[in-house]
């Protein structure tokens, strides 16, 4: 393929830093390009980071030819040796694709995991890259109904393995006991790849997992270490899912602000989530992380919503998607932003 081509010419023998978000589709999406680019470069540092969706000169390690932003935005890197590969709308800051060293972008893609594949990984027959491809595109909210037919029939293909008990099929289909209607078997793999930027505010560790293995078993039956500490994670993070918060209610939104040493806003989000639109704001260490979350049935844009405060809130960075955003900000903005969601 002729965009993969060019991604390994311009990485050989190269000194790579490859940064990516910290959610499931970040982690998957890097691992993807990771171990695309291993066999050629010289050598690969990697961050996997969010909580200012940005990639900076503070989060660059080493001195690298080549810096490659997966699934978040450059920052004040230097965009002439930067390859970026997303799919959040584009918010160019005055940057133009053609600024970049290279440039694999469409926003209308459901997740960046989708992106690489579609553009760089439709030919392969690799489980573990459909894996990946589809552990990002479920963590990123993709509909069971609309994976691409392709990857669809690779997935019925090769995700499914003899064990000692029978075929373990991970694109079987399974009744939910929570709502009406069906799950994949592999959904139920994506949580814990979120478990680390809701333990230490990094995907730092389970990046290092999907890096570290060439196959999906190690990881869903537990046989590296770092997929047995992600799942003692889960645990450990039970108590918090069960936060009680007080929801302000809006005209169109309903907030609440929360103080917790662990990036559960989110998670809370997504529980309380009813007929309207909800932020949910953490205060932790002088900023403020918020996420936000849109029922299906209803037609709110998160990602323009938020977005639209990019350079009106001097410390703010924010964006996302139709059904899910987020935003960071300082505490001494946070006034600003109340302001903004009680007059919204």
């Amino acid at each position: 393929m002729e965009k993969r081509d060019k991604l390994r010419k311009l990485v050989e023998g190269k000194k790579v830093f490859l940064a990516t978000h910290w959610d499931a589709d970040g982690v998957t999406s890097g691992a993807l390009v990771y171990h695309l680019i291993k066999p050629f470069a010289k050598e690969i540092e990697t961050v996997s980071k969010g909580e200012t969706f940005l990639v900076n000169k503070e989060d660059v390690k080493g001195d690298p030819d080549v810096i490659i932003c997966t699934d978040i935005k450059p920052g004040d890197i230097d965009h002439k040796k930067t390859i970026y590969i997303d799919h959040h709308p584009w918010d160019k800051d005055g940057v133009e694709e053609n600024e970049y060293l290279y440039c694999i972008f469409d926003k209308d893609m459901q997740s960046c995991s989708l992106l690489i594949w579609h553009e760089l990984l439709q030919d392969t027959t690799n489980p573990y890259y459909i894996f990946l491809t589809l552990v990002g595109y479920f963590g990123d909210g993709g509909n069971r109904e609309e994976i691409p037919v392709e990857l669809q029939m690779l997935a019925d293909k090769y995700l499914k393995h003899q064990t000692s008990v029978g075929v373990h099929d991970l694109m079987e289909k399974k009744n939910s006991r929570f709502s009406e209607g069906y799950y994949y078997e592999i959904e139920r793999y994506v949580s814990a790849l979120n478990t680390g930027k809701r333990m230490h505010w990094s995907g730092d560790i389970p990046f290092e997992l999907l890096k570290n293995i060439s196959s999906y078993k190690p990881y869903i039956y537990k046989m590296h270490p770092i997929a047995q500490q992600l799942n003692d994670y889960r645990y450990q993070l039970r108590n918090h899912y069960d936060m009680q918060i007080k929801l302000f209610d809006k005209k169109k939104i309903q907030y609440a602000m929360i103080e917790s040493d662990k990036n559960i806003q989110g998670v809370l989000c997504a529980r309380y989530l009813k007929d309207k639109p909800i932020i949910v704001l953490n205060k932790r260490n002088g900023s403020i992380i918020a996420s936000m979350r849109v029922p299906d049935d209803v037609e709110f844009d998160a990602g323009e919503f938020l977005g639209q405060l990019n350079g009106k809130i001097p410390s703010l960075v924010g964006g996302g998607h139709e059904k899910a955003a987020g935003v960071t900000l300082k505490e001494e903005d946070l006034d600003k932003f109340l302001d903004f969601l009680d007059n919204s």
